[in-house]
């Protein structure tokens, strides 16, 4: 087996739940990816700020006890650019008001299933055709 030299894609995962940022940084690190967690949208930016704008995939819970995490979206996108992002959340929804939302995204449901957080990521991070388990 060849070992790759590109360097691993940099997912940000925020939610206010440190279990869930705990979870998802340890089975996306299995994975190969590099992940950095936040909290908050201030803690957001400023990993953003830190890592130079480099996640290629963001990982944002709705629902963080700053503000919305699509606020964050926006604003990391006004800097940065637009990443791929996977939206998630306990609340239904009648809540999700994501008709401008920059670049490719999801929205999945809290709890998410360990193998849908694989797929939508992978995908998320790589492009080509959305797979049947996210559709």
């Amino acid at each position: 087996m060849t070992e790759s030299t590109s360097p691993p894609i940099t997912v940000l995962v925020v939610d206010d739940d440190k279990s869930i940022c705990e979870i998802y940084s340890e089975v996306l690190t299995s994975r190969g990816y590099r992940v950095v967690s936040a909290f908050s949208c201030k803690q957001a930016m400023e990993q953003m700020d830190a890592i130079k704008g480099d996640a290629q995939v963001l990982v944002v819970d709705f629902g963080l006890p700053d503000g919305d995490g699509s606020d964050f979206v926006r604003e990391s996108t006004a800097k940065y650019g637009a990443r791929s992002t996977l939206y998630v959340s306990g609340w239904t929804d009648e809540f999700w008001q994501l008709d401008d939302a920059p670049g490719r995204w999801l929205i999945m449901r809290k709890p998410v299933a360990i193998p849908k957080l694989f797929a939508a990521v992978d995908w998320l991070a790589r492009g080509g055709p959305k797979p049947a388990e996210l559709e």
